[in-house]
């Protein structure tokens, strides 16, 4: 119950409800490296990362890998194929550590409280915002605007110029979809024209240009 509380999900939720919610929880273990769910599995239950954390892809023609997102502790995770229609995972989602989560069967999901409903609705607005923007950046031709697009997006939702990305270089070109000695490429340029500083996944941004 105490880990619970500190779940998005379960925010606002009395002890009392807790209680009656945390018979219905089940926790599973991944080991690293482990996929949870491949392209094309059904996925018929809502999972809720306790530990650890993990990465959602897809493949392109030529077999690489496209990263859609990275998931941390507490974050929400299938809910979309779970509630949905098909139940068909279109992602790989594989264990980047040792994880440990929660699962909830949709039915399960529909039985708890109001303000439960309250939040998966909420989170799932989140959800739709950031993939909105993913789409944004990858609607852009050229390297630098897409990487433009990403530090602008984290510069807004953190409010700060100087912001730390969730994915190192590698996992950033995955997210972008483009070449990671391109994206090297682009940050040095953007480095010498001085509308970045890059240290690792921390960027310093010019406020000239953001």
């Amino acid at each position: 119950m105490e880990r619970l509380q500190d779940i998005e999900l379960f925010n606002g939720v009395n002890a009392q409800e807790l209680e009656l919610i945390s018979p219905k929880v089940i926790v599973k273990h991944f080991k690293r490296n482990e996929v949870l769910f491949h392209i094309g599995d059904s996925i018929q239950d809502v999972f809720i990362i306790l530990e650890g954390n993990l990465e959602i892809c897809s493949y392109d023609i030529g077999g690489n890998k496209k990263l859609v997102t990275l998931l941390e502790e507490g974050e929400m995770f299938a809910e979309s194929v779970a509630l949905g229609e098909d139940h068909i995972s279109p992602f790989d989602i594989i264990a980047m550590k040792e994880l440990k989560v929660v699962y909830i069967t949709k039915e399960a999901m529909f039985e708890f409280p109001k303000k439960v409903l309250e939040n998966l609705i909420r989170i799932l607005s989140t959800k739709n915002t950031f993939l909105t923007h993913k789409l944004e950046c990858l609607n852009k031709n050229t390297v630098k605007e897409r990487l433009y697009e990403v530090l602008n997006f984290y510069h807004i939702k953190q409010r700060s110029h100087i912001i730390k990305l969730p994915f190192n270089k590698t996992q950033l070109a995955e997210y972008l979809c483009v070449n990671r000695s391109s994206l090297s490429r682009e940050i040095h340029l953007m480095e010498k024209e001085g509308i970045i500083k890059a240290n690792k996944q921390e960027y310093i941004l010019n406020k000239d240009y953001f």
